[in-house]
């Protein structure tokens, strides 16, 4: 697997080129905000994350660097999503050039193994985090493909479940000989199924989606509908959610996105530990809210 270092596939996917990164970078700073919590600042050094709009789930953020009481520069700049809370223990982490940005990998308490996850709040995060300490994290994901559903079940013919199925098969069926052992059939509605990519961070996912909604992001005259929905991977009884940001253009053949469809993706994972309390700018009207998934 390969820890990429770039954000231009993940520009691309939400209709931003490389030409326009310098307009980002400026409307950011010119018209964002940050909070006391998105900051760090010692004898030599001073960082902070810029963020806007205020009023969105989905933002542009931009790193600052620079010398205490001093001029910062840009350092970083990121699509900035805010995701569902879950309670995550710390394992690894892989820091970017520069140590602004970077990657962690933190495991729910059963049901899958470490997730990596690129964390535009790096340079805070990773200070004094100590391995299988838990935290919670803001978790979402930013679509690179998105279609509904192709398959209902699948077939499985080898591999421990199927050699499982047969036995048990053999068993209810002893007149038989193992030539006559069907093919398991697997159902797969409503269920989900995630596995890694070649990349770190990157997921392909079969998922059953809700919560959906969308909204309109980008400059004036250059606007696109992204659509918003959440999904939960895992055991069903301890599950992590994920909200996933589906630009329409990444929709296959005009795809639009339901509640209780399921869906195959390919999806960027974002996460972040929650501001600390008493960090946290006081909420002002057309502060975004984050969200909770309706559990029930």
């Amino acid at each position: 697997m390969q820890h990429l270092e770039s954000m231009g596939d993940k520009w691309f996917s939400l209709g931003v080129g490389p030409q326009d990164i310098n307009g980002v970078i400026a409307t950011t700073l010119e018209l964002g905000g940050t909070r006391p919590s998105w900051s760090v600042k010692d004898d030599s050094s001073e960082r902070m994350l810029m963020a806007w709009p205020s009023d969105q789930l989905l933002r542009t953020s931009v790193v600052v660097a620079g010398e205490p009481e001093g001029q910062l520069a840009a350092v970083a700049v990121a699509p900035f999503m805010e995701g569902f809370a879950n309670e995550l223990a710390f394992r690894s982490s892989y820091a970017w050039k520069g140590g602004h940005g970077g990657e962690l990998a933190a495991q729910p308490q059963k049901g899958l193994p470490p997730l990596w996850f690129y964390d535009p709040l790096y340079f805070r995060d990773i200070e004094g985090l100590a391995e299988g300490e838990v935290r919670t994290y803001y978790l979402s994901g930013l679509c690179f493909g998105l279609r509904r559903a192709l398959l209902d079940e699948f077939t499985v013919t080898e591999g421990p479940q199927y050699e499982a199925y047969a036995k048990e098969w053999m068993k209810a069926n002893p007149t038989k000989s193992r030539l006559d052992v069907p093919a398991l059939k697997v159902p797969l509605k409503g269920r989900t199924i995630i596995d890694v990519t070649e990349r770190f961070c990157e997921y392909q996912c079969r998922a059953n989606i809700f919560e959906v909604d969308s909204f309109e992001f980008g400059p004036e005259g250059g606007k696109q509908t992204i659509f918003r929905f959440g999904i939960a991977i895992g055991e069903p009884e301890n599950p992590v959610y994920i909200i996933i940001y589906a630009p329409e253009r990444v929709c296959y053949k005009g795809y639009v996105p339901a509640e209780g469809d399921d869906v195959d993706l390919i999806f960027w994972m974002q996460g972040r530990i929650a501001d600390a309390e008493g960090l946290t700018a006081a909420a002002e009207q057309g502060d975004v809210v984050i969200p909770e998934p309706n559990k029930e």
